[in-house]
């Protein structure tokens, strides 16, 4: 504003933005002019006047003091002798950096991007300023919208990252913060063999740690119910750590080993517990020569695993037919050919189920001649073979027995 011998201009940062919650002040240099001649008037983001102080801070200089909690934009109002200043009325932004919200920062893995969130959007405008290590590691800001963001960055050292983060120059609330860095290539384990494991017995895995320093491990056992199981690790980082537990409920457990408190690769682990004893078989019929004989394994309560049905007779294997029933349901048939026990074996991941073995009686029917042995479906060449003949009511002399082989020759045999 010039005019009357007076030349005025607005001074200081606070005319564009300022820290809610703070005093806040600006100047307005007027020359030839008195307090009482300056008006100024201050609007909230709500609509609500403001109330400052005029006092006189210098040589033709008066400032503006006032203090604000809302965070937004102040419409700023400043008139000397009547008349509006050049760029009046200024919009004035209020921010808040404590109000900035930053997500729990994780614990890191060398090598591999470790990502927490910022949150600005109760803050205001302003600039935010993300620092690791002091600026020794860089980091990525990917814009999330509503003045969110996602900040990564990638350590390539096993030590403490400080994160410093500024708001309009301001440090925000908690900094720094902490990220541990491990780096966990340095711990090996072999879970292989626990992805089949039967239900009550001790189950161990070993834990290596290459070089030297302290090394803090833990594991942890999860159950199908998500409870956790008690775990004994005994050891030392030169001599290596030995992990034990025993299950107590069949289904999947999930096995989860930490370093430094992150996850060591290739846990988490899923291994699948098992109870043999929980295979049910049911009734054996008495069976009949030629006829099929039927029974149920139900496996339905045991677990994951592999089924095994063997039966024999005289130490022959019996050809059996194995027909999935659903939901684990096994109905197993087989056709006796003699007139002898037949045993049944039956295992689950190489454990023999509860009764195994079993024994299927078979008899021969009173009123048919019977005709049995293994030689009657298959026999080898050159060797002598033979079959019984059972409930023959005359003698030896009355019964006669045809062979046809390949060459169609007929042999009579007593």
């Amino acid at each position: 504003m010039e005019g009357s011998g007076a030349r005025v201009s607005v001074l200081g940062d606070t005319i564009k933005h300022f820290p809610a919650g703070q005093l806040s002040a600006f100047d307005i240099s007027a020359s030839n002019l008195s307090k009482e001649d300056i008006q100024v008037h201050i609007v909230s983001p709500a609509k609500r006047p403001v109330s400052y102080q005029l006092t006189e801070s210098g040589e033709d200089v008066y400032r503006v003091a006032f203090v604000t909690t809302e965070v937004g934009s102040y419409i700023v109002d400043v008139a000397v002798a009547g008349q509006k200043v050049q760029g009046s009325p200024f919009i004035a932004k209020a921010y808040d950096a404590g109000l900035i919200r930053v997500s729990d920062v994780p614990n890191g893995v060398v090598g591999q991007p470790c990502q927490f969130r910022v949150d600005a959007s109760q803050a205001g405008e302003g600039q935010l300023e993300i620092s690791i290590n002091d600026g020794e590691v860089p980091n990525h800001v990917q814009v999330l919208g509503g003045g969110r963001c996602l900040v990564s960055f990638t350590p390539d050292t096993a030590k403490l990252h400080t994160i410093d983060i500024k708001f309009n120059g301001e440090t925000v609330r908690g900094c720094p913060f902490v990220c541990r860095v491990a780096d966990t290539s340095r711990v090996s384990l072999t879970l292989r063999h626990l992805e089949l494991i039967p239900v009550g017995r001790p189950a161990a895995f070993n834990i290596a740690v290459d070089g030297g320093g302290s090394a803090e491990l833990t594991v942890t056992v999860r159950t199908p119910s998500h409870t956790t199981l008690p775990v004994r690790v005994s050891g030392s980082v030169r001599a290596g750590f030995t992990a034990e537990f025993t299950p107590i409920d069949v289904g999947a457990h999930t096995i989860i080993v930490n370093y430094n408190d992150s996850a060591v690769s290739g846990t988490p682990f899923t291994c699948k517990v098992y109870d043999a004893a929980k295979v049910g078989v049911s009734h054996l019929p008495r069976g009949a020569i030629g006829k099929s004989l039927q029974f149920v394994v139900d496996a339905s309560e045991g677990g994951e695993g592999n089924l095994e049905i063997s039966i024999s007779a005289a130490g022959r294997n019996i050809p059996t037919q194995v027909h999935p029933q659903g939901s684990a349901r096994f109905a197993v048939s087989f056709v006796p050919l003699e007139a002898i026990d037949h045993i049944i074996n039956i295992s689950f991941n190489k454990e023999p189920v509860q009764g195994s073995p079993f024994v299927a009686k078979v008899q021969a029917d009173p009123n048919r001649i019977v005709v049995s042995g293994q030689s009657l479906a298959a026999t080898a060449v050159g060797k002598t073979s033979f079959f019984t003949i059972s409930n023959v009511t005359g003698s030896v002399e009355d019964v006669e027995v045809s062979v046809e082989g390949h060459s169609r020759k007929h042999q009579r045999a007593y």
